[in-house]
């Protein structure tokens, strides 16, 4: 039996012998064919659309959108919402602060991006008719740049869905996963692929592949694989990525030659609680309480609550005990808050995580606490109480949270109010900062600086372009995907050309069958209704005359299925 990595292998051999045996001109499926359909993928298949290429979109999942659909916001500089904001930023100011951060970007992409990213990426996307509401500081920006929609990013993804539905020049298969790339004449022409709900494999031609398959965080095997030197491995580790960031792009691109740079570049957050719907016990959310303080074992504070997740790598890095703990009290409860599941609400995160001894101690004095938390007591009381005579005299003389005379915030409050909490969390994985090398067209580079010919890649598979450095910082994952994609997208419709010949599409981008929960490529599926049963949403919440319960046939279907997208993200 064939290992799955060496079954992957013969894969694209296979591919490649089938293209290579093909002696007269074969019809193309597109110009152009994308693979992964978040933010990055949507954009490049909107660029090279607009550029007059034929576009086939790939997706394994049965929905658009990727991992963008759970993020935040975009990093943008000196836009028309920071201006009408009476907000001045500059290229070189951003620049400035993503370098300090990062520690080490790539500066011809992270100054390009900080340069662009206004007209680019925030005028570019008003134009597909996203709206952004407001901009929010950060610890790690001079100015505010975090821009928002109203919530979160599937209010930017759903408006390029739309346009990609309208776009009759984008055809699109759904629960379609990209197994390998098609190669002759020296060049990337096509892909071979899987129906994750049938299993029929099929060929798909074309004149240029842009690779949009996001990260590898949801495979916590690579993820360790990866890991950084002199970074401490943790005993456990939770995932925190998209469903289908799996790696799939970084091993097509590998099989191509792809020079694969900085995979030990790596955004893990060190706020992450167990899940406690996963019945595999993997994944997390995302805890946030502005109300907290941080413990080690010992029961000592080790860092800055606040700080951005530069100074928190390495205080988490440099702690002799393994192990940390939110601390607060009925006060703090109130503003302790979960992200990364459509379950969540204030009554399921009190029920489920805050009442749930297997995630959160919680006691009526700090005595009690320590001894549920298993934390040494006189540690967590002199930390306590440390904490509470800083915030009477208005100053963190350990780590500058506060200082004296800087305007008062809320959040800093004493921890006096019983119950008290500790509620311990774990790395989690999220993005990634590395991948295949590309060139500013966005073509993919192999080991001696050369192009694949045919072969594009854009979004966090590429680490956006190295923007990051080596840490990643607030919103510059989501612009710099748009920004990258978009750039692919043009180039790979420069380089494909137009075909003589198109073969005949099938009607397989639709659903395509009837729904068995459960089944392999009925994720979504599974996880939308779970989440309106549980939330006693009717079936006219979602469905209509226009969204009908049943499989969709048309385009005009998917798009009033769009609509209710936003009842669960």
């Amino acid at each position: 039996m064939l290992s799955p990595y060496a079954q992957h292998l013969a894969l694209m051999l296979l591919a490649g012998l089938l293209g290579s045996c093909t002696s007269s001109p074969v019809a193309r499926d597109a110009d152009v064919i994308v693979v992964g359909t978040g933010i990055a993928g949507l954009s490049a298949a909107l660029e090279a659309s607009a550029a007059g290429a034929k576009v086939l979109l790939l997706d394994a999942n049965s929905m658009g959108g990727g991992h963008a659909v759970k993020a935040g916001g975009f990093a943008l500089v000196d836009t028309e919402l920071q201006r009408s904001k009476g907000i001045s930023d500059s290229p070189s100011l951003a620049f400035g602060d993503w370098a300090l951060r990062g520690k080490d970007p790539d500066g011809f992409w992270a100054y390009r991006y900080a340069e662009n990213s206004a007209t680019e990426v925030y005028d570019w996307l008003v134009e597909q008719g996203v709206v952004f509401h407001m901009i929010l500081p950060t610890n790690e920006d001079s100015v505010p740049r975090f821009h928002f929609t109203r919530g979160t990013a599937v209010n930017a993804v759903v408006p390029l869905l739309r346009r990609m539905l309208y776009d009759t020049n984008i055809d699109f298969r759904w629960n379609t996963r990209a197994i390998a790339l098609l190669k002759s004449g020296g060049r990337i022409n096509g892909v071979l692929t899987r129906n994750e709900r049938t299993g029929k494999e099929q060929l798909f031609r074309s004149g240029a592949v842009i690779l949009a398959t996001g990260g590898l965080q949801n495979n916590l095997e690579q993820v360790r694989a990866n890991w950084a030197d002199g970074l401490a491995e943790p005993t456990r580790l939770l995932r925190g990525a998209g469903e289908f960031a799996t790696g799939d792009g970084y091993r097509l691109a590998e099989w191509a030659g792809a020079d694969i740079r900085n995979m030990d570049r790596q955004v893990i957050f060190y706020n992450g609680i167990p899940n406690p719907r996963d019945t595999r016990d993997q994944s997390g959310l995302l805890a946030q309480n502005p109300m907290a303080i941080w413990v080690n074992a010992s029961g000592r504070r080790f860092v800055d609550e606040s700080a951005n997740i530069r100074v928190v790598t390495d205080a988490v890095s440099g702690t002799e005990n393994p192990g940390y703990w939110m601390i607060f009290d009925a006060d703090g409860a109130r503003r302790f808050g979960l992200r990364g599941a459509p379950w969540i609400s204030r009554d399921t995160i009190d029920a489920e995580v805050l009442n749930n001894p297997q995630l959160v101690s919680k006691a009526d004095s700090v005595s009690e606490l320590a001894r549920r938390a298993g934390l040494p007591e006189h540690g967590l009381r002199t930390t306590i109480e440390t904490w509470n005579r800083m915030v009477s005299v208005g100053e963190d003389y350990m780590f500058q949270r506060f200082k004296k005379g800087s305007p008062p915030d809320r959040s800093i409050r004493p921890i006096v109010n019983p119950p008290f909490y500790a509620a311990r969390t774990y790395p989690m994985t999220r993005k990634n900062m590395g991948g295949p090398a590309i060139n500013p067209n966005g073509q993919v580079l192999n080991s001696d600086r050369i192009a694949i010919p045919g072969l594009f890649a854009a979004g966090e598979l590429t680490g956006v372009a190295g923007i990051n450095g080596s840490y990643g910082g607030a919103g510059t994952f989501l612009g710099p995907s748009v920004f990258t994609g978009r750039i692919a997208g043009a180039a790979a419709a420069a380089e494909a050309g137009r075909a003589e010949n198109y073969r005949q599409a099938d009607d397989n981008n639709f659903a395509g069958s009837s729904p068995r929960p459960g089944a392999p490529g009925y994720w979504h599926f599974d996880v939308v209704h779970q989440t309106v049963t549980e939330r006693g949403y009717g079936c006219t919440q979602c469905h209509s005359d226009t969204n009908p319960m049943e499989p969709a046939a048309s385009r005009a279907v998917l798009l009033a299925r769009l609509d209710s997208c936003v009842l669960c993200h």
